[in-house]
């Protein structure tokens, strides 16, 4: 999981320059500006390792004897890129601790530090092992918390946090992201407004952690919590992660219809930050649009539509047209022929059992409302069912009252009552006086 904490650039920008003689008894060579051609000289020559290292320490030695400058901190960097390209750990971790020297010092700006620690330490995490990116975040962290750096720590401690979580060092990882969470908070435990963001993040790690720990009750108390944070613009991915993990904790407590929009949210932030993950939101959308009954098909919505020939999406898109057709020996057929594309993924095959049931329930609806009697037997053969599945599924229907009749075990027979046009009149009538009723209380509660 990423976010915008990567948007920083690695390399600063090489400029040509032209510069002209002042007629000085000394020339340039002797000030800032000597020094600065010395380090373009000194870059210009990165591609021999050997060469490169010495030039650049030249640079480096005569700025530091001339009072550390902006030059010295460049030729620092670039020694600290040399070893990384040459896989030189120990030569990495002296160097770049005299760069954060310069950090500490306040000799170069606030922004540009930041910028170039950022830059350190996605080329660290990209190229190195686990243990050494760890101690170059540590020294990292160090330097900024005496530095003050509020912000460029709190970024620094949040890719530490994904470095740990990746790793499932999750005893080192609970403790960081409890003091992340401490520093979006004041005194009396209050989220300060400012931090509603940072809060997001660290509770998108949180839910991360409490996922991959398989711990339910954690992650949804802090899904809560993440719905009560209003102050924040996190980066979209963060929120479509966020907005996956509710899907997913509405799935589990069988809440379809929140499910669906969880999903359809998460689908939309992943879809805006261009992650790959958007067409496995697409497919949990469809999955909790089937479960929960809806009549609206999820990929007809403009945002969707584009996804509809996915190869991912294709077999999910079969499913919904016999779905809407409540053609079940088709439904099955394509769970059949599609399992690598459906049936892989461990979420999905999670609910294909409360998916047939919901579908064969719907089909029953259907196939049983032109008949006052009906064979047990006879429907289980339309629905690819046993009978006994096939007798549950019509208790339920029946308790539900999505049928109106009774079943004659003996005979394995269902037998519907029919509705009169009377009896349809008057159940219209009931549901619109209870309607009116309705309408009243509420009208005298506002009146008082």
């Amino acid at each position: 999981m990423s976010d915008d904490d990567f948007m920083f650039e690695e390399e600063e920008q090489d400029y040509e320059f032209e510069y002209e003689d002042d007629g000085g008894e000394n020339g340039d060579e002797d000030g800032e500006l000597g020094i600065e051609n010395k380090y373009y000289n000194a870059k210009a020559q990165r591609d021999d390792y050997e060469a490169g290292m010495r030039e650049l320490q030249k640079v480096a030695d005569e700025d530091r004897a001339a009072g550390a400058s902006e030059w010295g901190f460049r030729a620092t960097k670039q020694m600290i890129k040399l070893c990384l390209r040459e896989g030189k750990l120990e030569l990495v971790l002296e160097h770049y601790g005299r760069m954060l020297e310069f950090v500490r010092g306040a000799v170069v700006g606030r922004n540009y530090a930041e910028k170039s620690i950022n830059g350190m330490l996605e080329r660290v995490s990209a190229g190195t092992d686990a243990a050494f990116s760890r101690e170059f975040y540590q020294r990292t962290l160090d330097v900024l918390k005496e530095t003050q750096s509020d912000r460029l720590w709190a970024r620094t401690s949040l890719r530490l946090a994904r470095i740990l979580l990746d790793q499932r060092q999750f005893g080192e990882l609970a403790p960081l992201l409890d003091t992340l969470r401490r520093s979006c908070e004041d005194a009396a435990g209050n989220v300060v407004m400012e931090r509603g963001t940072q809060l997001l993040e660290v509770n998108a790690v949180y839910l991360a952690m409490y996922e991959a720990q398989g711990d339910v009750r954690r992650l949804k108390d802090v899904f809560v919590q993440c719905e009560a944070v209003r102050s924040a613009v996190p980066h979209p991915r963060v929120m479509g992660y966020i907005r996956e993990c509710g899907g997913k904790i509405h799935m589990d407590e069988r809440n379809w219809a929140k499910a669906q929009t969880c999903f359809f949210e998460a689908f939309k932030n992943y879809d805006e930050a261009g992650a790959h993950q958007r067409v496995e939101m697409l497919k949990y959308l469809v999955l909790a649009s089937m479960l929960s009954e809806s009549e609206v098909n999820p990929l007809a919505s403009p945002e969707a539509k584009s996804y509809e020939n996915e190869p991912p999406i294709r077999a999910i898109t079969s499913l919904v047209r016999a779905y809407e057709r409540h053609d079940v020996r088709e439904f099955e057929r394509i769970l059949g022929c599609n399992e690598s594309a459906i049936l892989s993924d461990p979420f999905i095959s999670r609910y294909i059992a409360d998916l047939r049931r919901t579908f064969r329930m719907q089909a029953l609806v259907q196939m049983a409302a032109p008949y006052t009697r009906i064979r047990i037997a006879t429907l289980a053969a339309r629905i690819s069912a046993e009978p006994a599945e096939t007798e549950e599924l019509l208790v339920m229907l029946i308790l539900n009252r999505r049928l109106r009749g009774s079943i004659d075990q003996e005979a394995g027979t269902l037998l519907l009552r029919q509705e009169t046009a009377d009896q349809a009149q008057h159940a219209a009538l009931d549901r619109w006086a209870v309607a009116i009723g309705g309408l009243m209380q509420a009208s005298y509660q506002i009146m008082s």
